[in-house]
């Protein structure tokens, strides 16, 4: 799997969502006041959005990982996986010091984060020093919590021991399921 490609110009996708509908549930929607972790109301779960044509633009302008990032398998659709993998931009809280385009894994549980492709992306990002995040779940009416990964685990990649990596992505979930209760969901 070759995997040194820009973030910088997601290319034009050729797959579908199929029945995947990951980011109806995992993300807030604040156009449609639609709570982290809750399906939205307008989802038909394995099937799709029941207002496509006339969805906010947040839903339309949402950059899927999977589908943006064409070297990644099947396995990486987040139905299968358990990873949505989003892209992240300047003015998402990404430190000044790293490019302003990177990207956050939203995960609900820490199954897969021992997930070796998982972990070997994650490591080769940070090699390349973009900023990687990691999405963690929260009670509904709290927002999801993201946590910066380079500096929980830029020993472990430059060691490249994938046990070590393993245990920063669990220590990582941990953090943000500690700030789980830390900002009430808004919908200013």
């Amino acid at each position: 799997m070759n995997v040194h490609h820009s973030l910088n110009r997601p290319q034009a996708s050729i797959r579908e969502c199929g029945g995947c509908t990951v980011c109806c549930r995992i993300p807030k929607i604040t156009e449609l006041k639609k709570p982290a972790g809750l399906l939205c109301q307008h989802c038909n779960e394995n099937v799709g959005c029941g207002i496509y044509e006339t969805r906010p633009s947040v839903c339309r302008e949402f950059h899927c990982g999977w589908k943006e990032l064409l070297y990644l398998g099947d396995e990486w659709r987040p139905d299968k996986s358990g990873i949505l993998i989003c892209l992240v931009g300047e003015g998402e809280d990404i430190p000044a010091a790293f490019p302003q385009l990177g990207l956050k894994f939203d995960v609900e549980s820490p199954r897969v984060l021992n997930w070796f492709p998982l972990i070997a992306l994650i490591a080769k990002e940070i090699q390349r020093g973009m900023p990687v995040f990691l999405g963690t779940p929260s009670p509904v009416g709290y927002d999801r919590r993201k946590v910066l990964l380079n500096p929980l685990m830029a020993n472990a990649v430059a060691s490249r021991d994938r046990t070590l990596m393993a245990q920063a992505l669990r220590r990582a979930f941990e953090i943000g399921l500690s700030d789980a209760m830390k900002e009430k969901t808004t919908f200013d």
